[in-house]
């Protein structure tokens, strides 16, 4: 097989402002990156709002309710449980329709499920209950977050350049970050109002991204994956040469590129390998959805959904009571793990997916052994204990910037290792696993906070190690390969006489891959 690193391409000696191609490619990314700023900024949007009285009085969700946990908790629920009941309607769709409806559906979910959230516990609506209006809006958007996730994986790994993809897929998840960072100091700017207007601008907001998504999707042509996989082999061809070759026909790359996928569409489709008998039956497919799985377990259980959706919980364990304080310490977090997650996006290509998470995983064992610590010092000593609040502040940065550090390798590598007849196939697994887990982890957490306080940070500490263990294991190193490499990687042990694993240092881990 030829090595594509060393194939010449046109965007090698062309300046990106005379690549047309790269220009209109990097628009329709561009499209994909606001959807996941819009995802960080709505993910981040209800733990900012749980500093707001007005908030609260408004919905009527106050702390002196005996089940404010539990509602509280299921307010969070609404949207990951909506997002699961959508996967298998998306995946149909991606699968028969084209990847651009899931973004379609993404920006009309927004829309109606923002106007209905803000309006709740307006006066005028006299007898009609805020906290209900509330979470219908959040099980409404709940829809186009399981829609946006799912398609938007697939659309960044294949529409990208090979010389880029893993660049862009690692960058994916940065933009929901960079959303978070973006809420966290609207919410600290609105922070000072009284008025109800202080949660309803910052919810509003949404409006203006979600309408932007709406427009341009117009404008984004279906994968060429998907197109091939339609016998729509000139569309197909033409998207490549236009975006990936710089309108050059003869590109040797684009040339390349095409061959690959349609050969090894063509194979799938021989096989049936988009029916689930066919995946299911296949050792090396099942080892790539139990790999999507793996994903959600580090994502979801690790312990970040405290930090994320209850960071104010967390800080007034130790103390921390002020709004403005908690809003001022939370936007100044986001901007760190933004910066962390650019590194690790960087990271990716050099160091490799694996080794990144077996990195990272220690420290947020250790981080939340020192949590613990801290709470447990804090409720013996009392309010006059301001170390304990100092160090938690510090170990929940910690926490969070290693975490980020390997959240690219998390978020794109469940896409990265399907094939192309299993992608939104696999995704659907991915999704179905990240939504279940998200319903429990924002419930229970919620419960269990309030309930045992710093001792439920324990609970999550075998849980990480045991994660460490299945990525030491299972997982295999993708780095430096095209989509359809990567399935060789799992198909193939005699992948090693390819010549790319010898590009660059871009080696797969063959202990890992030997085995299947």
């Amino acid at each position: 097989m030829e090595d594509w690193h060393t194939i010449p391409n046109v965007r090698d000696s062309t300046p990106w402002y005379r690549d047309h191609g790269r220009i209109k490619l990097n628009f329709f990314i561009s499209i994909i990156y606001v959807g996941m700023v819009l995802n960080g900024y709505d993910g981040m949007l209800i733990s900012g709002l749980q500093a707001f009285d007005s908030w609260h009085n408004d919905i009527g969700l106050t702390e002196d309710n005996p089940n404010y946990a539990a509602l509280l908790g299921l307010l969070n629920a609404a949207g990951p449980l909506s997002a699961f009941i959508i996967g298998p309607v998306i995946t149909y769709i991606d699968h028969e329709w084209g990847r651009r409806w899931g973004l379609r559906f993404y920006g009309y979910t927004v829309l109606l499920g923002t106007v209905l959230s803000s309006v709740a516990g307006i006066p005028s609506l006299a007898g009609v209950k805020g906290y209900g209006v509330f979470i219908v809006g959040r099980f409404v958007m709940g829809f186009g977050l399981g829609s946006f996730l799912m398609t938007s994986l697939i659309l960044v790994q294949e529409i990208t350049h090979p010389r880029s993809r893993s660049l862009i897929a690692g960058a994916w998840n940065s933009f929901w970050i960079l959303g978070s960072v973006i809420i966290a100091w609207v919410n600290f700017g609105t922070s000072h109002m009284t008025s109800s207007w202080g949660w309803r601008i910052p919810y509003l907001l949404q409006i203006p991204m979600a309408l932007y998504i709406l427009i341009a999707v117009q404008f984004v042509p279906e994968t060429p994956r998907f197109l091939i996989g339609k016998n729509r082999y000139e569309e197909a061809f033409q998207f490549l040469v236009d975006l990936h070759g710089n309108g050059d026909r003869e590109d040797p790359l684009v040339v390349f590129e095409f061959e690959e996928m349609k050969d090894a569409i063509e194979k799938e489709r021989l096989a049936k390998a988009e029916k689930w008998s066919v995946i299911l039956r296949g050792r090396a497919n099942r080892h790539r959805l139990g790999l999507a799985a793996l994903m959600t377990f580090l994502v979801q259980m690790s312990g970040a959904s405290i930090m994320y959706f209850y960071y104010t919980i967390v800080f007034e364990l130790v103390g921390i009571t002020d709004p403005t304080v908690q809003t001022g310490i939370a936007a100044g977090l986001s901007m760190f793990t933004w910066c962390t997650q650019i590194a690790g996006v960087w990271s990716m290509k050099y160091i490799g997916r694996k080794r990144i998470i077996l990195g990272v995983w220690p420290v947020l064992l250790l981080s939340l052994v020192g949590l613990c610590v801290a709470g447990g010092m804090f409720n013996r000593s009392g309010a006059t204990d301001t170390k304990s609040g100092v160090a938690t502040v510090v170990l929940v940065w910690v926490y969070l910037g290693t975490y980020n550090y390997a959240n690219p390798v998390l978020w794109s590598y469940p896409a990265e290792v399907q094939t192309f007849s299993m992608r939104s196939k696999g995704l659907l697994v991915w999704n179905c696993f990240t939504q279940i887990q998200s319903i429990y982890c924002v419930f229970v957490d919620a419960v269990a906070l309030n309930t045992i306080g710093y001792k439920y940070y324990a609970v999550y500490m075998p849980l990480v190690i045991i994660q460490w263990f299945l990525v030491k294991y299972y997982m295999v190193e993708t780095r430096g390969y095209t989509l359809e490499e990567v399935a060789l990687a799992f198909d193939n042990a005699s992948f090693t006489s390819l010549p790319s694993t010898q590009h660059s240092g871009d080696t797969v881990d063959m202990d890992s891959t030997a085995k299947h």
